[in-house]
């Protein structure tokens, strides 16, 4: 039935673009699961129960590394049973872990809801949608990974707001429980009614092109069979490893940054509400990124991009250093922003231009693991920092030093060449 509904409609205009809108809102629903929503439960989490700031890291970070292991395992069920199949599963999943953590009274089950938010939010909704995309684009592919990036900058600039208003309004747990519903009602009917896992299943070629007949189909086929990568041959290369550790350092970041996000913003003198607003402005830069990944990306060497991105999150980190009111702490961000957001597409196209399209839900589920045991170290330093010296600029220096060392991975990063 959708196949058939999907043809008619490519008619009209190609069924890709309604398989990106679906990997966009995939990109939006992992919301609950990403740190920039978790956040907003922390304080609770502390002040309720009574644990230090560096303990409920602690906990979090060893959720995030067990849940990142295992996405290799998510990336294969990718490849063996679809996209599509696994979105229903990672949706489904991260609805009910919603519920569960309304219902949290102590450390266990705050772990235990850590990892299934981190394993089905952070992790899967993320992995799924970046391995669905590219097998419906290829001209246009780094303009469509931009543009499935738009669903978590449309999740940084909302839902903090959003779900500090219902937390206000109506308590932590309620503001679960409804993510859990938004997920079972909009995300999943949705994604039942249009994901198809790739062009060739439809008798389509990538970027729309039409096959003439099966023999084109087949050679198609073929020919992304020649140019992929098996993970295990992927892995003997030095530019998967080059890119994985550097695809470690935004998360590292980014996610001990907005974990302690309200902390930090208080040792700035900037006010929780006013904390709420920065902290979406994050995302506001991704708005341009699908017009400047087009030109940016298409025009120069991916090493050029990651010297680049990774020297101006460097200088960033040391700005940060100097922030003391809102204004600087919009500054700050927006520039964090633009720039990671830059790198993020730069690596997502880098994936599949250096491995194939055949096995690159393997792929991304083993490169995943990189970006989510970034996450979860990210944590504890900015946790530590500000319990044994009462701020964040210890940190903050450390983590612009290692954005300076990425840059050395940066210069090594070549196209393989398949053996």
């Amino acid at each position: 039935m959708i196949k058939k509904t999907a043809l008619r409609i490519n008619k009209h205009f190609y069924y890709g673009w309604i398989v990106l809108v679906t990997a966009t809102m995939a990109a939006f629903f992992s919301s609950p699961g990403q740190t920039y929503s978790i956040s907003a439960f922390i304080n609770h989490y502390i002040s309720d129960y009574g644990y230090t700031r560096t303990y409920i890291s602690t906990i979090y970070s060893i959720a995030t590394v067990i849940s990142g292991i295992l996405m290799i395992f998510m990336g294969r069920a990718v490849d063996r049973f679809g996209s599509r199949r696994m979105l229903i599963v990672a949706g489904i999943g991260l609805a009910m872990t919603t519920f569960f953590n309304s219902a949290v009274m102590n450390i266990p089950m705050i772990f235990v809801g850590f990892f299934f938010l981190r394993f089905f939010g952070q992790g899967s909704l993320t992995l799924i949608p970046g391995a669905l995309v590219p097998q419906w684009f290829e001209k246009r592919r780094a303009f469509a990974l931009s543009i499935v990036t738009m669903g978590n900058i449309l999740g940084n600039l909302i839902v903090p707001v959003f779900t500090t208003i219902i937390i206000a309004s109506k308590g932590w747990r309620f503001a679960w429980q409804v993510w859990g519903v938004l997920l079972l009602v909009v995300f999943i009917p949705w994604v039942i009614a249009t994901v198809i896992n790739k062009p060739e299943d439809i008798g389509l070629l990538p970027d729309n092109r039409v096959a003439l007949d099966e023999n084109e189909t087949r050679a198609e086929l073929e020919r992304m069979e020649l140019s992929s990568f098996s993970l295990d041959q992927a892995i003997k290369t030095l530019a998967f490893w080059a890119i994985g550790f550097i695809s470690m350092i935004v998360p590292l970041i980014s996610t001990g940054m907005m974990f302690h996000f309200y902390s930090l913003m208080g040792t700035k003198n900037v006010i929780p509400e006013q904390s709420a607003f920065v902290i979406g402005l994050v995302a506001l830069p991704g708005l341009v990124s699908p017009l400047v990944s087009r030109w940016v990306i298409d025009r120069y060497r991916p090493r050029i991009i990651l010297l680049f991105t990774l020297f101006a999150i460097a200088a960033d980190l040391l700005f940060m250093l100097t922030v003391k009111s809102v204004i600087g702490a919009v500054i700050f961000i927006l520039i964090y922003g633009f720039v990671t957001s830059i790198q993020n597409i730069s690596i997502n196209v880098l994936w599949v231009q250096y491995f194939g399209r055949k096995h690159l839900g393997s792929i991304r589920g083993a490169a995943t693991v990189f970006a989510v045991i970034g996450s979860a170290f990210g944590t504890v330093p900015f946790g530590l920092s500000y319990d044994l010296t009462g701020s964040y600029s210890t940190v903050f220096v450390s983590m612009a030093i290692l954005a300076f060392g990425g840059m050395i991975l940066a210069g090594s990063v070549h196209q393989p060449v398949k053996k």
